[in-house]
């Protein structure tokens, strides 16, 4: 099996870039740069890319028909792309000063799920019993319902096409889970391990799944892209150009497209000089297109109901 060319098409230099989505009504790829708080908008007609800055850690998002619904550390909130915005719709469901949002996406009905990574912001006691492990959560009428196992970095967020199956992962665990979802109730059951995922310094990112029903993981630390069958066997394994390759999505007008972010913020200033490619956004030609973002079905402001 021939290796792809994988394009550079947004030397972004990103510190974490990640949740790459595409707006089939904007012909737009959005992403986040999670660590220089920003959420990006790219035209791959121009070349263009515009970004709203954010007053905190953006973990990822949810588009909306007027703009985003931001998940930072303070809080959920909706941004307008006209005016930059950002309302107040609900604060996070753990602790700030432990924990940060890290992934997110819509089930196929557009109810947003969210999960946690754990980062404090400050050394922690050994001693103390606090959890470092949380589940995540469905943003839903307003609330947030937890809803999977604890995970302590989370990842690898999606769903089958026909919306019965759910993919997650733990990034430091090295493992995908796998559960049948209800798409009625919008709740995961029967959860179970999907695939593990093995690199040095990292383990499953972000994923996309292919109309072929086939999960398309990053690797991160691991350099590669991999692309998981129904069973979870790898079927092929494609080679990136940086070492931290963070999420693919799929976009361009037939969905053939997958882009790819990709970080630099484990680098050292002298390292990201050595190696420049690594924060960029590339783009490979996949075997079968994907789907672009779903958006959020309501965005339920405090006192809505």
């Amino acid at each position: 099996m021939s290796q792809p060319e994988v394009r550079c098409v947004l030397p972004a230099q990103a510190l974490n870039g990640e949740r790459p989505a595409w707006d089939a009504d904007r012909r737009r790829l959005f992403w986040v740069d999670i660590r220089e708080p920003a959420l990006h908008e790219f035209d791959p007609v121009t070349g263009t890319d515009r970004h709203w800055e954010m007053p905190a850690w953006i973990g990822c998002y949810a588009l909306t028909a007027r703009g985003a619904c931001v998940a930072l550390r303070t809080g959920f909130h909706e941004l307008d792309f006209e005016t930059g915005r950002l309302s107040f719709l609900a604060p996070p469901p753990f602790d700030p000063r432990r924990f940060i949002f890290n992934e997110g996406d819509c089930d196929r009905q557009g109810r947003f799920w969210a999960g946690p990574m754990y980062l404090p912001l400050k050394p922690v006691d050994q001693a103390e019993q606090a959890p470092k492990s949380l589940p995540f959560w469905r943003y839903d009428t307003g609330r947030w319902h937890p809803g999977t196992l604890p995970v302590q970095t989370a990842n690898s967020l999606a769903w089958s096409a026909d919306g019965t199956r759910m993919y997650y992962s733990d990034t430091k665990q090295k493992t995908i889970w796998v559960s049948d979802y209800d798409i009625e109730a919008g709740l995961p059951s029967n959860i179970r391990p999907f695939a593990r995922i093995e690199a040095d310094d990292g383990g499953p990112d972000g994923v996309a799944i292919d109309r072929d029903g086939f999960l398309w993981c990053a690797v991160f630390g691991g350099g590669r892209l991999v692309r998981l069958d129904p069973d979870g066997r790898i079927e092929r394994s494609v080679t990136m150009p940086v070492r931290h390759p963070t999420m693919p999505a799929f976009g361009g007008a037939d969905l053939s497209t997958l882009y790819v972010t990709s970080a630099c913020w484990t680098l050292s200033p002298e390292q990201r000089r050595q190696q420049p490619l690594e924060g960029n956004l590339f783009a490979v030609e996949a075997p079968a297109p994907g789907f672009a973002a779903t958006r959020l079905r309501a965005a339920v402001r405090p006192g809505d109901g």
